[in-house]
């Protein structure tokens, strides 16, 4: 698969694919490039592909609106399996920053902090976010737990530490946004009480 994860309209970008003979014989590949308008296929011909050598077929994608893209490049092969190789192309949050560890500053029993995390996107398109708390702990409360991050804006997502208890304490979750190919986030918070702590 290719992807093409992020990109500017009217900016055109390039992904090589190598397609590399694992047989023990010369083989001869026709290969059918992409269709779409979006999407351009190069490649050097060569008459057969020798074992352990490869074809690099080069692709260009150059987008004209904030959408999801997709296209594939067949590749035949004689006395073979054909081969399929799906393209895409969508927009992502490239200046989405969630810190995997978050240490918080010691805080008298009966009193609360709020550590405020921004959630922005310079992209003109909205991308839903859903909150799941993989380590709860009664100590802390994290909202909103789903919502939108607005084209070109922010939201700010809300963690509340209230110690009840003098411990250190441990508080994890997880933030997935509804982009292709999405990888969760992750981050781990701590938080502490201790007596004789000055009154905020």
């Amino acid at each position: 698969e290719l992807h093409f994860s992020g990109f500017e309209l009217g900016k055109t970008l390039f992904l090589p694919q190598n397609l590399i003979n694992i047989s023990n014989a010369p083989v001869n590949i026709h290969i059918i490039p992409t269709l779409t308008k979006h999407f351009q296929t190069s490649y050097t011909k060569k008459d057969r592909l020798i074992p352990g050598l490869a074809y690099t077929v080069n692709v260009a994608f150059c987008p004209d609106d904030w959408r999801y893209f997709s296209d594939c490049i067949r590749v035949h092969c004689k006395d073979e399996e054909n081969l399929l190789i799906p393209v895409h192309a969508y927009p992502v949050i490239n200046d989405l920053h969630i810190p995997t560890h978050i240490d918080l500053s010691a805080i008298p029993l009966g009193q609360s902090v709020d550590h405020v995390i921004p959630l922005r996107c310079s992209c003109p398109v909205d991308f839903e976010f859903q909150v799941c708390i993989i380590q709860p702990h009664n100590a802390y409360s994290i909202h909103p737990i789903t919502g939108v991050i607005p084209a070109n804006g922010e939201v700010l997502l809300t963690v509340t530490f209230c110690p009840l208890q003098y411990e250190t304490s441990q508080f994890t979750f997880q933030l997935v946004v509804s982009q292709f190919n999405t990888k969760p986030y992750l981050c781990t918070i701590t938080g502490f009480s201790r007596p004789n702590l000055p009154l905020r």
